[in-house]
């Protein structure tokens, strides 16, 4: 039978987990050395990204990094017997351990900026003169603009609204690293999302991490929000993931 692999930690001394996983399967661990895989038996070659089934490997994820560090792996990972995962961990033994450290005793925040406005591209454009002076050149005649015009124009808004992203995202890193591990700053979702930033902090420095996100918030005079999640287990900070299928 297979394992579905829910993420890497450190090897502890302890049977099996207090919580069921996917397919309500009991959650245990595979151990290989000083590294151990949190799994649960899977009947299955593959799982499908149903609700029920995310919603139980979220909750394993959640339950166990409550308690200890983990590597949490990408929904679906799963391997064909306990044999094939002992020697991925074997194998991959050494990046492991150099991950675990990277985000011991720490957790994933995550901080989202977006514009509280409904035409994002109006309100940049009121802010910005030189792309104003741009608008207003290419509709100045009685004529419609060309299609050249318009698309050196839609050209010169991505990379004006590029920029303000950047310099936002960088503004508000530059505010939060003091009370982070590392920060990373990630895809923005939709039109109105400035910036997307992963915050690696410690479990003790969250109320520090917090203050400093309200801190940011107060410095910046644009007509933002700002949204703080988690804790999370930390997704983006891991790099390593077993493939499907495979040990």
């Amino acid at each position: 039978m297979g394992l579905y692999v829910y993420a890497v930690a450190n090897s502890l001394d302890e049977g099996p987990l207090s919580v069921q996983g996917i397919l309500e399967r009991p959650v245990f661990q595979v151990e290989s050395g000083p590294v151990s895989a949190i799994v649960s038996d899977c009947p299955l070659s593959a799982i499908r990204a149903e609700r029920k089934h995310l919603a139980a490997a979220q909750r394993v994820v959640a339950t166990i990094n409550a308690e200890r560090d983990i590597l949490p792996m990408a929904f679906g990972a799963i391997t064909k017997s306990e044999t094939d995962l002992r020697n991925f961990l074997s194998r991959q033994r050494d990046v492991l351990i150099g991950q675990l450290q990277r985000v011991r005793g720490a957790v994933e925040m995550s901080v989202r900026i977006t514009l509280q406005t409904e035409d994002p591209i109006a309100y940049l454009v009121s802010r910005t003169p030189e792309l104003r002076a741009a608008r207003d050149r290419t509709f100045a005649g009685r004529r419609p603009p060309s299609h050249e015009a318009m698309l050196r124009l839609g050209q010169m808004v991505d990379e004006t609204f590029r920029r303000y992203r950047e310099s936002r995202a960088a503004e508000v890193m530059s505010g939060l690293g003091p009370s982070s591990v590392e920060l990373l700053s990630m895809p923005v979702r939709g039109e109105r999302e400035v910036a997307n930033i992963a915050a690696l902090v410690t479990r003790g420095s969250l109320g520090g991490f917090e203050a400093a996100v309200h801190e940011v918030a107060g410095q910046i005079d644009d007509d933002v929000s700002f949204n703080i999640g988690g804790p999370f287990p930390p997704h983006n900070f891991v790099q390593l993931e077993p493939r499907k299928g495979q040990g």
